[in-house]
C-alpha cells in the first residue's frame, strides 16, 4: 500500500482523484482538514486546492502552513482575476503546478503554469453531451441585426463599448448593459436579456454565474446560449470578464459564439486572440481588421474594436457569412471535440502517480 497523503481543501479536489484512471485512490490517505493533515506521517504528501473566487486571506495561510510539508502542491485556479495572479507572483515556487482558465504573461520564474479551461470545458457540456439539439434552433442565415451587445456588468471596457454603441443605428445592435444593482430576472428590455425558454430558477440570482435549471440541467445562468437574440443577430461583440493584459481568462462569454458558430469581436486585453490561437482556434484576422489585438493601451484598443464594428456594420452581410463559414466551424469542431478536462486529470493524475510509486521504492 502507499504510504502517500493528499490533501484538498474542496470536495472538487476529491473529485478529480476519483476520476483518476490508472491509480487506486483507496491507496491514499485523502484528508480534507488541514489541521490534521499537518499531525499525519507518510512518505509522500501533497495537496490538490481549488484557488477561492473572491480571494481570502485563510487560503493564503493554509498553503503557507502546508508548503514545507507537502512535495509538491498543485493549485486550480478556474477563476483568473487580478487577485488570483498575483497569488501566483507570491507563491511563485518549484513546488507548484497551477491549472488556470487561461494564460497568463506576467512573470511567472519558478511555478509550472498549465492551462485546464474549466469554462470552455462545462459550458460546451449542454451543448454537446446534455440536449445537443437545441443547436439545431440556431440560425445560420443572414439576421435583421448586425451585432448583439451583451455587455454584462457595468465595467471600463465595458462603458467605452457601450457609449460608442449608443451611437449607432439600431438596427446594427441588440445592446443590453446593466448596472450591479439590477435584479437579473427583472425582464428589462434595456439592460439584461437571457434565454427565457427553458430556464427556471427556484430563488433570487444575483449574479451571472449563479446556477439555474436549464431544461432539467443545472447550470451557471451564463452559459446559457441566448438563442433568441443570435438569431436576430449576425455577429458577437464578446465583452470578455477582464481587460488587463498580462492573462487573458477564458470565459463562457467566448465559448457560447464558437458553439453558436458566430464571428465574434474581442473587447479584452491585449493578446486575448493570439492566446486563443495558441490553443489551435482561428480568429477573423483574414476578414476584419483584427489589429486591436495587440494594442496594449486600454483606451486606444477599445476604440479600435468600435472602429472594425464599424467597418463591419459597414459591409455586407451575406458575404461576411459565407467568408468566415470555414472560420467558425473550425472553432466548433475545436471547442466541441478537446478534450479539455480529460487533459488536465491525465496531467494531474501523472504527476501524482509518480509520487505514489516513488513511496513504493
Amino acid at each position: 500500500m502507499a504510504d502517500f497523503g493528499v490533501f484538498c481543501n474542496s470536495d472538487t479536489g476529491r473529485f478529480h482523484l476519483r476520476n483518476f484512471k490508472n491509480h487506486n485512490i483507496k491507496e491514499w490517505s485523502v484528508y480534507t482538514d488541514h489541521s490534521f493533515f499537518l499531525t499525519t506521517h507518510h512518505r509522500k504528501n501533497v495537496a490538490v486546492l481549488h484557488w477561492p473566487y473572491p480571494a481570502n486571506k485563510t487560503f493564503d495561510r493554509i498553503v503557507r502552513e502546508i508548503f514545507d510539508k507537502c512535495d509538491h502542491i498543485n493549485i486550480i485556479i478556474s477563476e483568473l482575476h487580478r487577485p488570483s495572479v498575483e497569488f501566483m507572483q507570491a507563491f511563485d515556487s518549484e513546488k507548484i503546478t497551477y491549472y488556470i482558465a487561461g494564460t497568463v504573461t506576467a512573470p511567472i520564474e519558478r511555478a509550472t503554469v498549465k492551462q485546464y479551461q474549466n469554462w470552455f470545458d462545462t459550458t460546451r457540456f449542454f451543448y454537446r453531451d446534455y440536449l445537443p439539439e437545441i443547436l439545431h434552433r440556431l440560425s445560420l442565415a443572414t439576421k435583421p441585426y448586425t451585432f448583439d451587445m451583451l455587455l454584462g456588468r457595468k465595467k471600463p471596457h465595458r462603458d467605452y463599448v457601450y457609449q460608442h454603441a449608443l451611437a449607432m443605428p439600431e438596427h446594427d445592435r441588440v445592446l443590453r448593459y446593466f448596472d450591479s444593482e439590477t435584479p437579473l430576472l427583472e425582464d428589462n428590455e434595456t439592460c439584461w436579456t437571457t434565454e427565457w425558454r427553458g430556464m427556471h430558477s427556484t430563488g433570487p440570482l444575483t449574479w451571472t454565474v449563479d446556477r439555474v435549471d436549464y431544461y432539467g440541467h443545472s447550470m451557471s445562468l451564463s452559459q446559457i446560449i441566448p438563442i433568441e437574440v443570435y438569431n436576430q443577430t449576425a455577429f458577437t461583440v464578446v465583452a470578455e470578464t477582464n481587460w488587463d493584459n498580462y492573462y487573458a481568462f477564458f470565459t463562457e462569454k467566448t465559448a457560447k459564439p464558437m458553439i453558436a458558430q458566430r464571428m465574434f469581436v474581442m473587447v479584452a486585453g491585449a493578446g486575448y486572440l493570439r492566446a486563443l490561437q495558441s490553443m489551435g482556434f482561428q480568429t477573423f484576422g483574414d476578414v476584419i481588421d483584427e489589429g486591436y489585438d495587440a494594442i496594449e493601451n486600454h483606451q486606444e484598443r477599445w476604440q479600435a474594436v468600435c472602429n472594425t464594428i464599424d467597418w463591419i456594420c459597414q459591409q455586407d452581410q451575406a458575404s461576411l457569412l459565407a467568408k468566415i463559414k470555414p472560420i467558425v466551424e473550425h472553432n466548433f469542431n475545436i471547442m466541441m471535440t478537446r478534450d479539455w478536462y480529460g487533459e488536465f486529470n491525465q496531467d494531474l493524475e501523472s504527476q501524482l502517480g509518480i509520487l505514489a510509486e516513488q513511496t513504493q521504492n
